[in-house]
């Protein structure tokens, strides 16, 4: 696997050697242990974009969930800043001031009770102490950012349509201030349209603010058009790791990524 290595000064997340094994069960009795994450290692630079691929059961979820602070390893270390999330029993959840996650479901992922800037306006009065009228205009300016109308800013999330929710749930990411965001599946269950909007949207944020990603995906081409590096799990297991611009089926290590890469469909010229 030959890609450029960040310096030691710039590295934002270190994952060392993960590892997670699920047991399947009643209670009663202990299942067939299922090793999902398998001596999974990676670096993320301030202000990279980073990619993991990977078919349903690879175990890319699982690994978002562990950069997080959600899933606890079994085993290894995952630093951030430089500071070991997993010292000690309970995590330090000022991690969560770094590292902040977006899910694939954004319905189920906001408070359906509250309204839309209720919600984002919620991080800045808990974790930056702002007053709630202070945070209320803060939240109204972030969902400007995300390009969100004054007009949606009192609905609920089920007034929402699905790239709403989602443009709603990353406000309510940046409004901690985060250095990484996981994106975990966050553009698969939209339309395509409205998938190239939030990818867009992502690219500009990152500009501005320097913002590192992660982002989780089953579909190659979408992490190969906006990521600048790409590891690809199989099984648990990092099998590809390539720069996003020299990754093709011919420079492919791993006869899983060559497989991913030619199902990618391809566009013909009709006479």
């Amino acid at each position: 696997m030959s890609v450029e290595r960040k310096a030691e000064s710039d590295v934002l997340v270190e994952v060392e050697s993960v590892t997670k094994t699920y047991r399947t069960g009643n209670g009663l009795r202990r299942g067939t242990p299922t090793v999902a994450v398998d001596g999974v290692s990676l670096r993320i630079a301030q202000g990279e974009w980073m990619g993991v691929v990977g078919e349903s059961g690879s175990g890319k979820s699982t690994l978002a969930g562990i950069v997080c602070g959600v899933v606890r390893p079994d085993s290894g270390s995952v630093r951030v800043a430089g500071q070991e999330m997993y010292a000690r029993r309970r995590m330090d959840r000022t991690i969560w001031k770094t590292v902040q996650m977006v899910f694939q479901d954004p319905y189920t992922s906001l408070n359906p009770a509250m309204t839309i800037t209720e919600i984002v306006a919620e991080p800045l009065r808990l974790w930056h102490g702002v007053d709630r009228r202070e945070a209320d205009r803060q939240a109204m300016a972030l969902l400007d950012q995300v390009g969100l109308s004054s007009a949606v800013a009192g609905r609920r999330p089920g007034g929402l349509s699905g790239g709403q929710r989602q443009r709603a749930s990353i406000a309510r990411a940046l409004a901690v201030s985060p250095s990484l965001i996981v994106l975990d599946e966050s553009v698969s269950a939209l339309d395509v349209s409205v998938q190239a909007q939030i990818l867009q949207l992502l690219l500009d944020l990152k500009r501005e603010r320097d913002l590192a990603y992660l982002l989780i995906s089953h579909d190659i081409s979408v992490i190969r058009l906006v990521c600048d590096r790409i590891l690809v799990m199989n099984k648990g297991e990092v099998v590809d790791e390539h720069s996003a611009a020299s990754l093709t089926e011919e420079t492919a290590d791993h006869p899983y990524t060559r497989r991913l890469l030619s199902a990618v469909p391809r566009m013909t010229a009709s006479g």
